[in-house]
């Protein structure tokens, strides 16, 4: 499992990105079962949660400031992002496909925030392993459409012809938004191993879509806070 060096240092959460090797409810044991679900559609859509087991719907985030609830987003190429309050108070995670991305979750999570009094200068953001520029293939629309919608450089959004650059994009969002305390994972989902003659390291989408199993071949991220919160 994966560790963010900028949510580790925030007290009283748990957290981690995991990948195809790990399994999260043997290393999550007393609270996977309990975990709140969402069914990701790619959307902007963030569930607010306070519940045990509680089924948040279609819905692409989640937050919480209830200790003992573990959130977590299922991604096979998608980007994960991870965030916390600074004082350890407050948890989200969001799925940012390209889809997302472009629709603008980062932004509805801020607007969420604002809605409840808070400020994303507060809070610590965790980017996680996603395609990269390496081997996302695009096609040109969706470049034009990030350009244009977001005011992104073509060099930032696809630097390499029609290959996306997902990890930077959400990167700029993120900071355009005002976290200023950002970390991100750079491994790509798609070719990421530890050395040649090893296996993948991760669940992908675009590289296994003919033989992989829908739902099942993902990796999870995860967050909470565990109770003893700054």
């Amino acid at each position: 499992m994966l560790k963010s060096s900028s949510l580790t240092a925030v007290g009283g959460i748990v957290h981690g990105f995991g990948t195809r090797a790990d399994d999260m409810a043997a290393l999550f044991s007393a609270w996977w079962p309990k975990r709140p679900i969402q069914h990701e559609r790619h959307g902007t859509r963030i569930a607010v949660v306070d519940r045990q087991r509680e089924d948040c719907g279609e819905a692409d985030g989640m937050y919480t400031e209830r200790p003992g609830l573990l959130l977590s987003i299922a991604t096979a190429d998608c980007v994960p992002i991870l965030l916390a309050r600074s004082d350890g108070r407050a948890v989200a995670a969001l799925h940012a496909g390209w889809r997302g991305a472009l629709a603008g979750i980062v932004d509805r999570f801020v607007e969420l925030l604002r809605e409840r009094g808070d400020d994303p200068a507060a809070w610590t953001a965790a980017l996680g392993p996603s395609a990269g520029s390496c081997c996302y293939e695009v096609s040109e629309e969706v470049i034009e459409q990030f350009c244009t919608r977001w005011e992104m450089p073509r060099e930032l959004v696809a630097p390499r012809g029609r290959l996306l650059d997902l990890g930077a994009i959400a990167r700029r969002q993120v900071r355009d938004a005002g976290f200023t305390s950002v970390s991100v994972r750079e491994e790509c989902t798609m070719c990421h191993r530890p050395h040649e003659d090893a296996p993948f390291t991760f669940h992908s989408y675009r590289r296994d879509r003919e033989t992989r199993t829908p739902v099942v071949d993902v990796q999870w991220s995860v967050i909470g806070i565990s109770g003893q919160a700054r």
